[in-house]
């Protein structure tokens, strides 16, 4: 990528290198226009002049010595000669008869009386009618006006040079800098991209502090959390695989050797041995519905929607509303307990975590009940589910939310809090919990 931008910007430098000769060629082209066609109005003046300076077939000497002093105070040396080829009149006449004060004023910026190189003819026409030929050639100036001429050409192919010097060195510059700020980023991704092959997923983003993400940064955010979303499912499927066959593993042997069992004649009651395998394959469903959950969880961090904006207090109490009876079947009350406050969260993710914690709180409580509260914060909000079960050991309190963790006495599969942990981390927020044994626990997510 480097060669290819440094190719375009050197394409970019001979492409301004080919503007300024195009450029240079006609500027220079129109200025020699413009100096030949202010040369030949000259030359038209002159010729204008002599012609009417010709009157009832005769030659007026006044207008004619007129005209051609005009001739050489424009730079030009000039004689006329008639139809017969007979000379009228030339620049020396011009000047023999001329005021000493003029003679020695022109002499200060012309080399009289000559000037130099061949002579250019042009006829010269009364009524249709040829009268003569007009003789002129440039005299040899002294004075400013050729010299402007050339310090006009010498400047502005010095001009052109020093621009281009100034855009060919600037764009060099400019191409080296962009070559190296455009690669880098890609070189860095390209680099993590070689590490993510290799199974190194440890890439994340450099945070900056521009409030406008160009398209590099954009490239580097997707391409972090596809890091972040690789890592997360390579650590899922490592997991899933070494957790699942740990738990199966216990079920399947007892039904194996309950099979054994009734094949060698150990155990004479089918009906039992049909009870123990009912008993086991119910334990090997709810371990996959847990699976199916914490799948759905981790899919969660891929497609977590878009938030909305909710009535906390209604959508508490609708979906705790949901175990209601269940709880109370059970002998335990339910409270409720926050204001009407509207927060902006992820319903279909709030809802799961809520579910969770409720089932969870109504497992290990006996006897009381279950208090769900909320309330706005500076900034986000909160929810909490505590209850009056038999708590939770300290040494166990920083376990709960690991994958298939089941503390002492657990009858669950141990993914309930860990799809709460899942989702509320997704959702950019945090659980905590304080636990007490034998007076209840209470989780907190904090948004």
């Amino acid at each position: 990528m480097r060669t290819k931008l440094f190719l375009a910007f050197i394409f970019i430098i001979l492409l301004a290198v080919l503007s300024n000769v195009v450029f240079e060629r006609l500027i220079m082209r129109d200025f020699d226009d413009f100096v030949q066609g202010a040369k030949e109005d000259q030359t038209y003046w002159i010729l204008a002049s002599v012609e009417g300076s010709y009157k009832n077939g005769a030659w007026d000497h006044q207008t004619l010595h007129e005209a051609l002093h005009w001739g050489m105070m424009l730079g030009l040396e000039t004689y006329i000669e008639d139809a017969a080829g007979n000379r009228v009149i030339s620049s020396p006449d011009v000047i023999f008869h001329m005021d000493s004060y003029m003679l020695h004023r022109m002499e200060k910026f012309l080399n009289l009386p000559t000037g130099r190189g061949a002579f250019t003819w042009y006829p010269l026409y009364v009524e249709g009618r040829e009268i003569g030929k007009l003789y002129l050639r440039p005299l040899e100036r002294f004075g400013d006006i050729t010299v402007k001429e050339e310090i006009f050409r010498k400047r502005g192919r010095e001009f052109l040079v020093i621009s281009f010097l100034i855009a060919g060195v600037g764009a060099l510059l400019l191409s080296v800098l962009f070559t190296t700020l455009l690669s880098r980023p890609v070189r860095r991704l390209t680099v993590a991209a070689e590490k993510i092959a290799r199974g190194d997923f440890s890439f994340r983003k450099t945070e900056t502090h521009r409030r406008r993400k160009d398209e590099f940064d954009k490239l580097t955010d997707t391409f972090s959390f596809m890091a972040e979303a690789l890592q997360r499912e390579d650590l899922l499927r490592k997991h899933l695989t070494s957790n699942i066959a740990h738990e199966l593993r216990t079920p399947l042997t007892i039904i194996r050797g309950n099979i054994e069992a009734v094949e060698d004649g150990l155990i004479s009651d089918p009906k039992e041995v049909i009870k123990t395998m009912d008993s086991e394959i119910k334990r090997m469903i709810s371990l996959v519905e847990g699976i199916e959950d914490i799948t759905r969880a981790e899919a969660s961090f891929f497609r977590k929607g878009e938030p909305e904006e909710i009535n906390l207090r209604d959508f508490v109490e609708s979906a705790a509303g949901g175990m209601k009876k269940l709880i109370e079947d059970k002998g335990l009350f339910l409270r409720t307990d926050g204001p009407p406050v509207i927060v902006e969260t992820y319903p279909e993710q709030l809802h799961i975590i809520l579910k969770n914690l409720l089932t969870n709180a109504y497992k290990y409580t006996t006897e009381g009940g279950i208090t769900v509260s909320w309330n706005k914060r500076e900034e986000g909000f909160i929810v909490s589910v505590e209850d009056t079960g038999a708590g939770i050991d300290r040494e166990e309190l920083s376990k709960i939310f690991e994958r298939f963790y089941k503390g002492w006495g657990s009858a669950g599969q141990g993914l309930g809090l860990a799809i709460v942990k899942e989702l509320t981390e997704v959702m950019g927020g945090k659980v905590e919990a304080e636990s007490t044994l034998g007076k209840g626990s209470r989780f907190t997510v904090v948004f």
